[in-house]
């Protein structure tokens, strides 16, 4: 029977580790519309001329897909979801700073979703980057096109409270105390908001002046009055590229978090090389957003300049990489570990997709490779194998403290194997149709291509079971109730439990790793009584940290 009272509870909380659980329900169901949505569209690429579905609705699937990956479940979930749960978790904090805003920016999202979905509904075949004159009244009359609008803002919205919250939050917590070595989980959730709150008001205002001349006759990129469409990609794009850096940050985060808890390095070669890199990535990703728009006629010297600093982009990354590399190579972690499996997948599959960004960074090849299968599957690498894996490493590290039961070690190497495989067949084989010079967006191609669309198509089928897999490793944790966290024993305190709380299990016995590696700024001192005793180490070890 339905409990009213604990419906209100939830619906009107202002606990941060609610709000974290909703942000990622909303994600994870958002996540597996667009998953629907990339299995529809694969399966239209089975057949190169019939189409299984029409021409309309695989636009409209294009479109939502990109929409709906990264804006409802990439963003809920790495920022709204881990970053409500970590942020208070690493700063010793009971909530953050502005509970009542985190609310607002949860709630708001479930309005955002239903515009995206009637968007879908009434027709929106624009594509993710909704360039005019496509999207203008001329071309697409439909009003799909003004609810995409609209969802677009409530959720840019939803992200600017949110990282307002995280930016005060965290401001409070390195005024307090600057000089601790404050985990590298909590700078990424930094630079991230501060990026957002930089980045989404720009979108913002190239949202609005798309609808004044949608429906109210201005012409802000309509050259026949006297506006420009290539304005419109300069606005988008001052967001869009910097939004590849706010999907991607708290999954270096993560990386390097475990990184530094499965083998200590040196601080010029870890924490500090660490933080100062992704502030670097910050600072060189906000001003090249030009690399995406070389076929749109730019001068040479602006193409050489947004050619030169996005491969100087390669040289942060490249030391997060082998700071990593010498962690893990001087780590006591089993090698058998699924953290140590997912995060060398991290390693080579980034690395990859950024080494074909460097080639897409050279105007010269840009120009040959623009609008091809190789661009989607440069960012896929990048963004979506690299983000999903944050994701999953984000649950498998975390998920005994919140929760307070282990995952099954076997089923989770399982997992990361059939992940990988389906990645690899799904994205790679793309390089070489871009390489062909097949034009992406469009639903036929040569037959000659037909088996290889297959292969990328049985890929996708793979990485879509392999994502319903997870969630079923989630819920056997539930099912057998292994303890995670009883495994600490008696010498163990708060700290370590909140740092490396990583716990497996199978049928017949609990494997348990955890190295010490502690921060000033994690000693926990609470003026109130209530807060220590909810936040006694014998709860978290009994209870876990969801409640």
């Amino acid at each position: 029977m339905l409990n009213i009272s604990k419906v209100f509870s939830w619906l009107f909380t202002l606990d941060h580790k609610r709000i974290g659980v909703v942000y990622t329900v909303i994600g994870i169901w958002a996540g597996f519309i667009g998953l629907g949505y990339s299995l529809m569209i694969r399966i239209n690429f089975l057949e190169p001329y019939y189409n299984v579905i029409s021409t309309d609705c695989y636009n409209f699937l294009i479109t939502n897909h990109g929409i709906i990956m990264i804006f409802f479940f990439l963003m809920p979930v790495l920022i709204g979801g881990f970053g409500n749960f970590l942020i208070p978790l690493l700063s010793g904090l009971p909530d953050l700073n502005l509970p009542r805003l985190n609310a607002l920016s949860a709630w708001l999202l479930i309005p955002s979703v239903v515009f995206l979905i009637i968007s879908m509904s009434l027709g929106a075949g624009i594509g993710w980057t909704f360039y005019p004159p496509l999207s203008s009244s001329l071309f697409s009359a439909s009003k799909g096109v003004d609810f995409l609008m609209f969802s677009l803002h409530l959720a840019g919205v939803s992200s600017i409270f949110s990282s307002i919250n995280f930016i005060c939050t965290l401001y409070s917590v390195f005024s307090a105390n600057l000089a601790a070595r404050s985990s590298v989980v909590l700078w990424s959730y930094l630079f991230t908001s501060v990026l957002l709150l930089v980045t989404l008001p720009v979108l913002a205002a190239s949202i609005t002046m798309l609808l004044f001349d949608r429906n109210f006759s201005s012409a802000f990129f309509d050259p026949l009055g006297g506006g420009d469409p290539v304005l419109f990609q300069h606005m988008f794009w001052f967001f869009g590229h910097p939004e590849v850096y706010v999907l991607i940050l708290p999954g270096f985060g993560i990386i390097s978090h475990a990184c530094m808890n499965m083998g200590c390095a040196p601080d010029v070669f870890g924490f500090y090389g660490l933080v100062f890199a992704s502030f670097s990535i910050v600072c060189l990703g906000s001003v090249v957003w030009g690399h995406h728009m070389f076929t749109v006629g730019l001068d040479v010297k602006t193409a050489v300049f947004f050619s030169s600093v996005t491969m100087i982009i390669g040289v942060p990354t490249g030391i997060k990489v082998f700071t990593w590399l010498y962690m893990l190579l001087n780590s006591r972690v089993n090698k058998s570990d699924p953290i140590f499996w997912w995060i060398m997948s991290f390693i080579v599959l980034f690395t990859f997709g950024g080494v074909t960004g460097i080639v897409l960074s050279a105007c010269v090849l840009d120009n040959v490779l623009h609008d091809t299968w190789f661009v989607v599957a440069h960012f896929h690498y990048v963004m979506s194998i690299g983000s999903y894996i944050s994701i999953i490493v984000m649950f498998i590290w975390w998920w005994p403290l919140i929760t307070g039961v282990s995952l099954n070690k076997y089923l989770l190497q399982c997992q990361c194997i059939l992940s990988n495989i389906g990645f690899n067949m799904c994205f790679f084989p793309m390089h070489y149709f871009g390489l062909c010079g097949l034009p992406r967006r469009v639903c036929m191609y040569d037959s000659s291509y037909n088996w290889v669309n297959v292969v990328c198509s049985i890929g996708s089928f793979i990485s879509a079971f392999s994502g319903c897999f997870f969630i079923f490793i989630l819920w056997e944790s539930f099912y057998s109730r292994n303890v995670a966290l009883g495994s600490f024993g008696p010498s163990s305190t708060l700290i370590n439990a909140v740092i490396a709380p990583v716990a497996y299990h199978n049928n017949f016995f609990t494997y348990y790793m955890s190295v010490n590696y502690t921060f000033g700024v994690y000693h926990m001192h609470w003026k109130n009584d209530e807060y220590a005793n909810w936040w006694s180490t014998e709860w978290v070890l009994k209870k876990g940290y969801l409640v």
